[in-house]
């Protein structure tokens, strides 16, 4: 009889274990759905950024090789499709610091995915998708001395697809800095 009530804890306990564990996994594959991309959504959002542009960015912390926090700068950016539709190139240039990404479609994983690098060291990653008519930008990454990048940024897009609001939360090494407010308008093409 011991034996008996210790297998059926034992399997009741795997069976807990496996259901917690599939429920993890569905919620994560929900998540991964909720990012995912078809190819006509990522031609959309190059359409939607390519052209020459011109920021009002206030720096959310101290970014090395870029400026202070609370600095408020003029920025450029230009973007490019290239390799026959397939990729979005990416350079920008804010106060004394420079920055060039890249943007493509990841079939595979049905994903708009980005790279940016910045002169002063810092690497992001990119995950972006429309959701409820806006596009979202999950990113990772670290700055120049390891501290991990985290944040979660929306683009609200108006003035007929001429002036870009980014705004959104960044946490560095864990902890919550000035969330963005960046606003972006297209100065030509």
């Amino acid at each position: 009889m011991p034996m008996t009530a210790l297998t059926s804890c034992s399997l009741l306990g795997l069976f807990l274990v496996a259901a917690s564990g599939t429920s993890r996994t569905a919620r994560a594959a929900d998540g991964d759905n909720k990012m995912q991309s078809t190819r006509a959504d990522f031609k959309e959002f190059c359409q939607a950024m390519q052209g020459r542009w011109i920021g009002e960015v206030v720096w959310i912390t101290d970014w090395p090789g870029f400026g202070k926090k609370g600095d408020k700068v003029t920025a450029y950016s230009d973007f490019r499709i290239s390799h026959n539709g397939h990729v979005l190139l990416g350079r920008f240039n804010g106060g004394p610091g420079a920055g060039t990404g890249m943007v493509h479609y990841d079939a595979g994983k049905r994903q708009i995915q980005a790279r940016w690098v910045s002169s002063g060291g810092s690497v992001w990653n990119q995950v972006i998708y429309k959701q409820d008519g806006l596009w979202h930008e999950l990113e990772t990454g670290s700055v120049a001395d390891g501290k991990p990048i985290r944040s979660s940024l929306v683009r609200h897009i108006s003035d007929d697809g001429k002036t870009h609001r980014r705004s959104g939360t960044v946490k560095i090494d864990g902890k919550m800095v000035d969330p963005v407010r960046d606003v972006w308008r297209r100065i030509g093409d």
